[in-house]
């Protein structure tokens, strides 16, 4: 028996058209033309190195063939052969961090004297602020992307600069999901053991757990373009996981029980059967042991809040 069936009670669906186009996503693909909503799409761009043939467009062609032999499957990139200096690129949030399984949106432009400077991100951010590195209004605050004097990196105490012999773009995602989307919030016992032991740690773990979550449901109503049958599909398939993991970290507050009941309802109408999850819900599972012994007034109030949120 495989570990999913023995997590979800082997409950098996249906591999539908969804599914087998997630299937079939590469994690690096060039496409015709950049989607209107690219936060770049309308910067004001040197028609010299879009033609063949230039050093732009050579190095540029070198970043695409670096993508497509060394991206990670926790990275998505897309890029657009008219417009070289774009991309977008998806990355799912590590594991063990309040953002695992989420998904992080970035807009990226290769300007005009790339790569004597670095490449400039715009996060996809839906408004949340979900850590001092990543701005709601879509600045990301990274040593790479920095150039001119040394510049610390916080996160892993080095001092770190775009080189431009050297940095490129896979450096530059692959160091927002080891730093960005890990930042002083790693912890080997995960958000339960945060919560058991630091109370102020726990409240920032539970904050980017949370933001994550909403993200999800924002995306999940309004998926960034060309990324739409990537969005479906992945929170088809790690919808239980999300759920579990979700459940593992609920302090019984009103709060984390309706945004469990809301990813809940997002992925039922996305096509996941996650009906089984409610059960654990309702019996107070996913409580500390010091708080199940009130587990009746609990279950009372959780169903009140159920009827109220399914009515």
């Amino acid at each position: 028996m495989d570990e999913a069936n023995k997590s979800y009670g082997e409950i098996e669906e249906i591999l539908d058209d969804v599914e087998q186009r997630f299937k079939q996503i590469k994690k690096f693909d060039l496409l015709p033309h950049p989607p209107y909503d690219h936060h770049f799409l309308t910067y004001d761009r040197n028609f010299k190195n879009l033609v063949s043939g230039s050093t732009f467009h050579q190095r540029i062609e070198n970043e695409w063939l670096s993508l497509e032999n060394k991206l990670p499957s926790s990275i998505l990139v897309r890029s657009y052969e008219k417009r070289i200096d774009l991309m977008r690129a998806v990355i799912v949030g590590p594991p063990d961090t309040p953002y695992a399984h989420g998904l992080f949106f970035f807009d990226i432009l290769f300007p005009r004297n790339y790569p004597n400077c670095p490449p400039r991100i715009h996060y996809h951010s839906y408004d949340l602020d979900l850590n001092s590195y990543l701005d709601p209004k879509g600045k990301v605050s990274l040593s790479l992307l920095e150039y001119g004097n040394s510049v610390t990196n916080w996160y892993c105490g080095v001092q770190d600069k775009w080189n431009l012999q050297k940095s490129d773009i896979l450096q530059v995602l692959t160091a927002i999901q080891t730093s960005v989307l890990s930042a002083n919030l790693l912890n080997p016992g995960g958000g339960e053991g945060l919560r058991e032991s630091n109370n102020l740690e726990w409240l920032k773990y539970k904050k980017a757990l949370t933001l994550t979550c909403k993200g999800m449901l924002y995306m999940l109503r309004e998926p960034p373009l060309n990324l739409q049958d990537f969005v479906e599909g992945y929170f088809r398939t790690r919808a239980h996981y999300i759920l579990l993991n979700f459940r593992k970290q609920m302090d019984g507050s009103d709060v984390m029980l309706k945004l469990f009941l809301e990813l809940y309802r997002a992925f039922e109408q996305n096509g996941t059967y996650c009906k089984h999850h409610l059960s654990g819900v309702l019996q107070g599972a996913h409580l500390p042991e010091e708080e199940k012994t009130n587990k009746k007034g609990f279950v009372k109030n959780v169903a009140t809040i159920l009827n109220d949120f399914l009515s």
